[in-house]
């Protein structure tokens, strides 16, 4: 429905009803044209007639008020006689049509499809301005610099151009673009990257620099290509996004490459990754020269035969266990087993291992660091481990004398190797600084030792290691100061372990053992109740894995 506003001083309104007799139109009659102003403020009309038979004066006046409140909306004005004159007043005055002699015979044949038209016209018009706007917003708002040049001319440029470069958008409009770059040789070579060479999509693309106004340089990526792909002369699209930070990191990342490869080349650990078949992708220098290889001649080999024997010398079959790693990699992140060096030397090693994922979840290689734990190996009747140099390392920061730790440390040994009653046994100890850890746990059982003697409840009095042995099958853990008294057993710990570090496949109980480490100077002994392993812990953290047996 077109909405019509008609301001007739002729006296002969009637002449223009016809406009509404097909329903297409509704036609409001403002006779007065005093009342135009308010008018138009209070309804939304689609045009205007002004139809007056008075001097142009009147005419005019009618149309400045109607361009002052509507700039954009069509406006007729009609007379009853041509007037070449008057046309052209009407005209210079804004109107966008000009009809003389309209009667009510010839209404819909003359003034109707005008009507139209126009109405058509200003909606067509206000829908590309809206949405020039739009597009202007989105090009202003883009991260990345977007213009158009042609003969050697910037004739357009988005907003973050002239922010990136100093200059204002004046300055910028109708100049030749050469004065953005740094010399002649970086025109040249940028204009034989955008212009020689064309992508499958059309566009020409080079990494390049230009120059600010305050005469510093940036790093871009640019990209170019015709606006018109069919008509060349047209112009051309120019679009780049400021690459500088990412140039500066590159040839940081370039040159720590060497570093990198230095660090892994030189770490005194063994670094391998490896594919899900068990063949070896990589070994650094330290790590083959470990095992008495360089790491050419392991590459691409199998693990097995090479590093790592079919059989380990208790019988294990190390074949079976690399598919159980590479078939469930997150239950073996930390993995201890036999290894074999090239003179057939074997060897233990603590393996972390992560494994590497595509987009799909595909296991597509296994990242191992390993540690050489063969002289940390305990076997029947080795009490070496009780001088060994790690445990002054361990237990720095604590109150807990050497001897204490070194008898806890070997109730853990012979509790890991033998069980109870012929059952494998996982039990916690948690030394040093008793108070903190009491208060951060709960009993479970009441407390055994609670209302003894200090004397008779020193772990290292020889009386009470088999009543330690025979409560360690309970729930919880061991609570025992620094000097060697047992406080209590059938300890809950009752921490938050969400800020532990604890690789996947190991269990509450080591959680909260790490927790626990993390918020006091206390240390943490964890039997796996499988495995016979033995974790140590300190400062939230998994300081040494202990194997005790396969």
């Amino acid at each position: 429905m077109i909405r019509v506003l008609l301001v007739d001083r002729s006296g002969c309104p009637d002449t223009f009803q016809a406009c509404d007799a097909n329903g297409e139109m509704v036609v409001s009659l403002l006779p007065d044209t005093t009342d135009l102003r308010e008018a138009l403020e209070r309804e939304a009309y689609d045009i205007v007639i002004v139809h007056d038979h008075s001097d142009d004066s009147a005419i005019r006046e009618s149309l400045h008020q109607i361009r002052t409140l509507k700039s954009r909306i069509p406006v007729i004005v009609s007379t009853v006689t041509h007037d070449p004159a008057r046309a052209a007043m009407a005209y210079g005055a804004g109107a966008d049509s000009f009809l003389w002699d309209v009667t009510r015979e010839t209404c819909q044949d003359l003034l109707v499809p005008v009507i139209r038209y126009l109405v058509q016209r200003c909606t067509s018009e206000e829908r590309i301005v809206g949405e020039n706007r739009i597009m202007q917003a989105i090009h202003d708002a883009s991260p990345i610099a977007a213009c158009v040049v042609k003969d050697h001319r910037i004739l357009w440029v988005n907003a973050i151009i002239p922010r990136k470069l100093g200059y204002s958008e004046q300055e910028l409009i109708g100049s030749d673009p050469t004065m953005l770059f740094p010399d002649d040789a970086e025109h040249r070579r940028i204009d034989a990257g955008l212009y020689d060479s064309r992508t499958r999509e059309g566009w020409g693309m080079v990494e390049g620099e230009l120059k600010r106004k305050d005469g510093t340089v940036l790093t871009c990526q640019l990209l170019s290509r015709p606006v018109d792909p069919d008509d060349p002369d047209k112009g051309q699209i120019i679009i780049g996004q400021d690459i500088t930070d990412y140039v500066r990191m590159r040839d940081l990342l370039r040159k720590s490459e060497v570093q990198y490869q230095d660090l892994l080349d030189t770490a005194n650990s063994i670094v391998l990754r490896v594919d899900p078949g068990g063949t070896i992708r990589f070994i650094n220098r330290f790590g083959a020269a470990f095992f008495g290889y360089t790491p050419e001649e392991l590459a691409g080999k199998s693990l097995v035969g090479t590093i790592l024997p079919p059989l380990s010398s208790t019988g294990r079959d190390l074949v079976r266990m690399v598919q159980d790693v590479m078939q469930d990699p997150d239950q073996f992140e930390i993995n201890v087993n036999e290894n074999m060096k090239r003179d057939g030397e074997r060897v233990w090693i603590a393996w972390t291992n992560r494994a590497i994922r595509d987009d799909q979840g595909k296991l597509v290689e296994m990242l191992s660091i390993g540690h050489d734990i063969t002289e940390r190996k305990i076997t029947l009747g080795d009490r070496s481990m009780r001088s060994a140099s790690w445990i002054s390392t361990f237990l720095e920061g604590t109150d807990i004398r050497e001897e204490v730790f070194e008898e806890v440390y070997t109730l853990a040994i012979e509790l890991s190797r033998e069980g109870r009653e012929g059952k494998p046994v996982g039990a916690t100890f948690m030394i040093g600084n008793a108070p903190d850890v009491l208060g951060r746990s709960t009993q479970l059982i009441l407390n055994p030792f609670e209302g003894h003697p200090r004397s008779t409840r020193n772990v290292t009095s020889s009386g009470i290691r088999e009543t330690v042995k025979e409560l360690s099958q309970i729930d919880g853990a061991f609570v025992i100061s620094g000097d060697g008294t047992i406080e209590a057993a059938g300890r809950y710990i009752t921490i938050d372990t969400s800020r532990a570090f604890i690789p996947k496949g190991l269990g509450t109980r080591h959680a909260s053992v790490a927790g626990l480490t993390q918020e006091t100077p206390a240390v943490g002994i964890v039997i796996s109740q499988s495995g016979g392993r033995i974790s140590l812990f300190k400062d939230g953290r998994i300081f040494r894995i202990i194997a005790v047996k396969e």
